[in-house]
């Protein structure tokens, strides 16, 4: 069954997901409620509130259509339009006025006759977002990913950046690797964790290992097949979102999102649906006025889940005369809901090793005791506190005299062969 839930209720999508077999679509505008409804395929059922303070009148029309063509619709009016709550029943729509996501969920469930599932996800759910590219995204993505790896825990990558997928040259992905692009275009029946499984690739290089480390496994959509396929509708995407929440397995799944924020708000989801954000910044002045203006938008649409937005600084490049203190004390000021997740440090050495190397090896391999491992780690760790994962191994630290040899080695741990130039 597919349903589609206009509404800006903070946590209700998230409590929609402990039922079975349902898709759920969110979008964000009343037009795109209505394509869909005249689309080829249109929902089972149609959930309207008036949290997003969309006039009542464009609310009523959407109501119509959707009723014109078959689809089951239900009301909720806690706010504003609570006055039209007699009309709505007057007119045969099952309707009420609750504000409890856990209330007005249970109440769809009913409506709807669905079976409740295992509950809501296990696994956490963060999205790293941008508002421009370069801004460090998908370096953020993989420290990440890495740092999380040596605590122990299982990652799942997400590359929804299928413009542009820097993931795929990071992680060295062959081409050969499965594209999750072909199951969304079989439909939201196939959008749950038995069809997603199939289409996660598990590299050999990202394996657990017998000091106790987890793993990072993938979701790509290759840029060669997003080319060949239709481009990926805002709503396929949130449908396949609920499926791949729903992976069982997973301490961490990580959406590395595109920076075209308005076309494709997956962050904006991710953050609605009870996940969070991180945002790199840089201290650049276009850098840090584009993470304000992804701010101000999530602020718009998710305001009362700023507190789930977090900063994760990178110092500034050679010759930029704004600190991180600086830029960090302005976010303060401007965005107080939103916490600072630590300072990556600049290691092009290390990060140019890793990138000319033949096959894939880390930053924090190449440079297991320099500054920028210890910065990782310590990400890491404040990430697993904000999430409240459990990490099975403890934070990996380096002695004085082990990072002393590093510096007089360079930062380089490993006897590698010349790297082969692509």
């Amino acid at each position: 069954m597919e349903l589609i839930i206009f509404t800006a209720m903070d946590g209700l999508a998230a409590h929609i997901e402990q039922f079975r077999d349902l898709a759920v679509l969110a979008p964000s505008q009343l037009d795109q409620v209505n394509r869909l409804i005249e689309g080829t395929r249109p929902p089972d059922a149609l959930y309207l509130d008036d949290t997003r303070a969309a006039p009542l009148a464009e609310l009523w029309r959407t109501a119509t259509l959707a009723r014109r063509t078959g689809v089951r619709v239900f009301v909720n009016f806690p706010g504003t339009a609570r006055a039209a709550l007699n009309e709505a029943q007057g007119a045969g729509l099952p309707a009420l006025a609750e504000r409890d996501p856990a209330v007005v969920a249970s109440w769809l469930g009913e409506q709807l006759g669905l079976r409740p599932g295992t509950g809501l996800r296990s696994s956490a759910v963060i999205a790293v977002g941008a508002a421009k590219g370069g801004i460090g995204k998908t370096f953020a993505t993989c420290v990440l990913a890495e740092g999380l790896r040596r605590r122990g825990l299982q990652v799942l990558v997400w590359d929804s950046d299928i413009s542009n997928p820097g993931l795929v040259p990071a992680f060295r992905v062959p081409s050969s690797a499965p594209s999750y692009l072909h199951l969304i275009q079989r439909g939201p029946a196939h959008w749950n964790p038995t069809g997603i499984e199939p289409f996660i690739y598990q590299p050999e290089h990202t394996r657990g290992t017998a000091a106790g480390w987890g793993a990072i496994d993938f979701l790509i959509g290759s840029h060669a097949v997003a080319r060949a396929e239709n481009d990926v509708r805002l709503p396929d995407w949130q449908g396949f979102y609920q499926g791949t929440a729903a992976l069982s397995g997973y301490d961490l799944i990580i959406v590395d999102t595109p920076p075209d924020y308005l076309r494709r708000p997956y962050a904006t989801h991710v953050l609605q649906c009870g996940g969070t954000v991180i945002l790199p910044t840089p201290p650049g002045a276009r850098e840090r006025m584009g993470v304000g203006h992804l701010l101000d938008h999530l602020r718009d649409h998710a305001p009362d889940s700023l507190e789930r937005c977090t900063l994760l600084f990178i110092e500034p490049e050679r010759g930029v005369t704004a600190t991180v203190p600086d830029v960090a004390a302005l976010f303060q000021r401007r965005y107080p809901q939103v916490r600072p997740l630590g300072t990556l440090p600049r290691a092009p050495r290390l990060a140019s090793l890793a990138d000319e190397h033949d096959g894939y090896i880390s930053m924090l391999d190449l440079g297991p005791h320099s500054t920028f491992a210890g910065a990782v780690h310590r990400v890491a760790d404040a990430l697993c506190v904000r999430l409240g994962l459990q990490p099975t191994l403890p934070m990996p630290r380096s002695s004085f005299w082990a990072r002393m040899h590093a510096r007089l080695r360079g930062d380089r741990a490993l006897a590698l062969p010349t790297p082969a130039v692509a």
